[in-house]
This record gives C-alpha cells, structure tokens and sequence, in this order.
C-alpha cells in the first residue's frame, strides 16, 4: 500500500494552494527562529566565558525560549491549515504576541543572569 506523505489531495480553487505554501513558509520561519534562539542558548552555555552556573541557566532559558516558539509556529501552522480548508480566517493577534513577550521576558532573565 502506497502511501502519500503530501497528505490529502484537495481542489485548487480560488487561492488555497497559494494559501497553504504561504502557510508553509511562515511555519518554516518560525521553525527557523526558534532553532535560532535555541542555538543561540547552546552558544551561550558552551561559550560564555567564566560564567559557569549562570551562563548555563542563560543558556537553558534561552533553549526553553526557542522550543516554545518552535511549538507555538507547529501549533499556529495547524490551525490555519484547518482554517484554510474550512474556507475561514481568525488571525492570531493575541497568540503571536504573547508568544513574542514570553520569549522576550526569557531572554531578558537569560541575560541578567548571565551578567
């Protein structure tokens, strides 16, 4: 048996192919910052010099702070593909921002610790 990893195959009407690569490419970026944000805090655990403790307590926020973004761009990214396919749009006003302020609230903790 053959299976498909594209998932389902649905009708190209109006815009939702574009729709859904669109989708795909923010999902993509918010994968791509929080692996950013991630490595940033191995960084700062293996390379800051004689921090000890506190640069890895930096660097473990800061790795928290980029799986959080990773998790909520996974979590945005299927949602709006079921909005997609449901014909519907709710844009993630309070999502995206709250997601922005806790990941600055952690970095900025990470950074006070670091110092």
């Amino acid at each position: 048996m053959k299976r498909d990893i594209h998932g389902t195959t649905q009708p190209n009407v109006g815009s939702v192919a574009r729709d859904h690569l669109a989708n795909e490419r923010t999902y993509l970026a918010w994968l791509r910052t929080g692996m950013s944000v991630a490595a940033v805090g191995v960084a700062v655990a293996k390379f800051a010099p004689d921090r000890g403790g506190h640069a890895v307590a930096s660097g473990l926020i800061l790795v928290v702070a980029g799986l959080l973004v990773s998790a909520y761009g996974t979590f945005r990214y299927r949602s709006v593909g079921r909005q997609i396919d449901a014909g519907v749009f709710a844009p993630a006003v309070s999502g995206a921002i709250g997601t922005a302020g806790v990941v600055i609230f952690l970095a900025a903790i990470a950074v006070v610790i670091l110092i």
